[in-house]
C-alpha cells in the first residue's frame, strides 16, 4: 500500500454497484486504479459478496486506496438511494479531505485516461458538475409528484426485487395510497412546505464544499425525501441551490434534451433516446469516441461479457 496522500491532492470515486457483475466491476476498478485516487465501494447488501469476489476486487487495485462502506439494502426508486450516496460522502470525509468527489455506478467506465481526467478537474477547480433537466421535461415527467405524495410501496417494485410474487399486490397497494392522497389533498399541502425542487442526474461530480453543504443538510434531506419516488435524481441540486452560490458553481448549467451530441453537464454520456437508459454494444465504439471528443469523461450503461469488442476499445481508450 502506498502512505496516505496529502490531504488536497487527490479525487475520489464513489462506486455504487447494486447488481453481481464483479468481473466488469474489478475491471472497472482496474482502470480507476491510480496513486491520485481514493476508491470507495458501496456493495447493495442484496448483492451475494463472497470473499473471493472481495479478493478479486481487491486485487484489482494496486496504486490506490480502496475503502469497503457498510452495506445497505438498496432498492429502485426509494429513499435507500439516497441513503447510499451520503454513507460514501460520510465516509470519504471521514477518511480525508479531497478535491473531487466523482459518483459513478458498477456499470459504468472511464472514456479516458487517469491522466487526462485529473488534468481536467485540475483546470477546472472549485465546480460541481451535473446534467440539469430542462422545464420542459421536468413539467411533463410530473417531476413534483415524485416528492409531494409519499410512496410505501417502491421496494416492493419488479425493478428491486425481480422474482417477487407479490409484486401485483404491492403496485396495487401503492396506487390506493396515491389515490388516498390526492382525494385528500395531502399532497397539495405539502406541496406548499416545499423548497423549489430541482432535477438533475444522481451521477456527478462534486468539491469538498458542495459535500459538505450535502452532510450538513442530512436531517432537511431526509425530512424532504424519505417517501419520495426517484429522489436521487432530485435531493443533489434541490439542497444544494436553495444556497444561491452553489448555481453559480455550475460548469454546464444547460438543460439537456436527450439527444445524441449535446454536452451532459456530469461529463457522463448517457444515451437515453435509444433506452432507459441503452446499454452500448460493440457497435457503439464510434459513438463512445465521438462522446470522448465531446468531453465525456465517463459514460453508462455496459454488459462487459455481451461486448468483448467494446471492452478492448475501452483499455485502448484509457491507456
Amino acid at each position: 500500500r502506498l502512505p496516505l496522500k496529502d490531504s488536497g491532492l487527490v479525487r475520489i470515486k464513489l462506486v455504487i454497484c447494486p447488481n453481481n457483475k464483479f468481473n466488469q466491476l474489478a475491471y472497472l476498478l482496474e482502470l480507476l486504479d491510480d496513486a491520485r485516487n481514493d476508491i470507495f465501494l458501496m456493495i447493495d447488501e442484496k448483492s451475494d459478496l463472497q470473499p473471493d469476489k472481495i479478493k478479486l476486487l481487491r486485487n484489482s487495485v494496486i496504486k490506490a486506496h480502496l475503502y469497503f462502506s457498510d452495506r445497505i439494502n438498496i432498492y429502485w426508486g426509494g429513499y435507500s438511494q439516497i441513503k447510499a450516496e451520503m454513507c460514501l460522502f460520510q465516509l470519504a470525509r471521514k477518511t480525508g479531505h479531497y478535491v473531487y468527489y466523482h459518483l459513478i455506478s458498477g456499470v459504468d467506465l472511464p472514456l479516458h485516461s487517469q491522466e487526462y481526467i485529473h488534468n481536467f478537474f485540475d483546470q477546472h477547480p472549485d465546480k460541481i458538475f451535473l446534467t440539469m433537466t430542462s422545464n420542459l421535461a421536468f413539467k411533463r415527467s410530473k417531476i413534483m409528484n415524485r416528492v409531494i405524495y409519499n410512496y410505501y410501496f417502491i421496494k416492493y417494485s419488479a425493478h428491486s426485487l425481480p422474482n417477487f410474487k407479490y409484486g401485483k399486490l404491492f403496485r396495487l397497494l401503492e396506487k390506493i395510497n396515491l389515490g388516498i392522497q390526492m382525494i385528500t389533498g395531502l399532497g397539495a399541502m405539502r406541496r406548499k412546505k416545499l423548497p423549489e425542487v430541482y432535477y438533475a442526474s444522481n451521477w456527478l461530480s462534486l468539491d469538498e464544499g458542495s459535500v459538505d453543504f450535502l452532510l450538513s443538510n442530512e436531517l432537511k434531506i431526509k425530512r424532504i425525501f424519505r417517501h419520495a419516488f426517484l429522489c436521487d435524481e432530485l435531493f443533489v441540486p434541490t439542497v444544494l441551490f436553495s444556497d444561491s452560490r452553489f448555481k453559480d458553481k455550475l460548469y454546464w448549467d444547460e438543460p439537456v434534451h436527450d439527444i445524441p451530441n449535446e454536452p451532459q453537464g456530469n461529463l457522463r454520456y448517457i444515451n437515453w433516446w435509444d433506452g432507459s437508459p441503452y446499454v452500448w454494444q460493440d457497435k457503439d465504439i464510434s459513438s463512445l469516441k465521438e462522446a470522448a471528443s465531446m468531453g465525456h469523461l465517463f459514460a453508462r450503461k455496459f454488459d462487459l461479457e455481451q461486448t468483448p469488442k467494446l471492452k478492448l476499445a475501452i483499455k485502448k481508450m484509457c491507456s
